[in-house]
């Protein structure tokens, strides 16, 4: 176990987190770049994972008090802060600092190519590829090839982690948020199931088969949590 404080939140990391971060990147990445991508790959992830829970607990401390801590494991992170009082608004304003904090990771991405290229227009466009999983050559000429695939997997993590949390999926951060804004949870997990449920069949049409296994995993779980909600 691995324990450090960062903004006077507490974080543990589990050793089974690392087996998974390196699983998911030769997962992704199917060693295109090698054993170094796939590190590579983990760390962008680990960090991108980090900075998503750093926006819940900093905010929902600013907002409620309380001392948050963070628990990354195989089986995902969690942030908790039991003694934080939230109101409904401070803790939907809690859950979507979520997704907007992993976004934070790209933005610098696209600082720092305002900053070479003199031209934000011009970041945008090289951002654009990099989300295609494009890299120019004359980046891949001028600067080292590990320091640019670093960036593409960095940009594509960043963009599309927040993307798929903020989907209206319980428990995803969408979801969450979903519930916050609801007063029936058995309404919420229904939603949810038919988000879900197209979501699956959306993705099995386009051939993802790891995002149809999420998603049907994710259909499963509120299924099961509507047999066990009262109406």
């Amino acid at each position: 176990m691995i324990s450090f404080t960062l903004f006077r939140v507490q974080v543990t990391i589990h050793p089974s987190l690392w087996v998974m971060l390196l699983l998911l990147g030769a997962l992704f990445t199917g060693f295109s770049a090698g054993v170094p991508g796939v590190a590579l790959f983990a760390v962008a992830l680990f960090l991108c994972l980090l900075t998503h829970e750093m926006g819940h607990s900093l905010v929902g401390r600013c907002l409620g008090g309380g001392q948050p801590e963070i628990y990354l494991a195989w089986l995902g992170a969690d942030s908790c802060n039991e003694s934080a009082r939230l109101t409904r608004t401070q803790g939907i304003l809690m859950t979507a600092a979520g997704p907007l904090a992993s976004l934070l990771p790209v933005m610098l991405v696209t600082i720092v190519l305002t900053f070479i290229l003199g031209n934000p227009a011009d970041a945008l466009a090289v951002l654009g590829g990099l989300l295609q999983g494009q890299i120019p050559a004359v980046f891949m000429e001028m600067y080292p090839p590990m320091v640019m695939v670093f960036a593409l997997y960095l940009v594509q993590i960043s963009v599309w982690w927040s993307l798929l949390n903020l989907l209206p999926v319980f428990p995803l951060d969408g979801g969450q948020i979903m519930h916050g804004l609801m007063r029936s949870a058995q309404s919420m997990h229904r939603l949810s199931l038919a988000f879900a449920c197209f979501l699956t069949f959306f993705f099995l049409i386009l051939g993802s088969l790891w995002m149809v296994f999420v998603m049907g995993a994710l259909a499963l779980f509120n299924y099961r949590c509507m047999q066990n909600q009262p109406d």
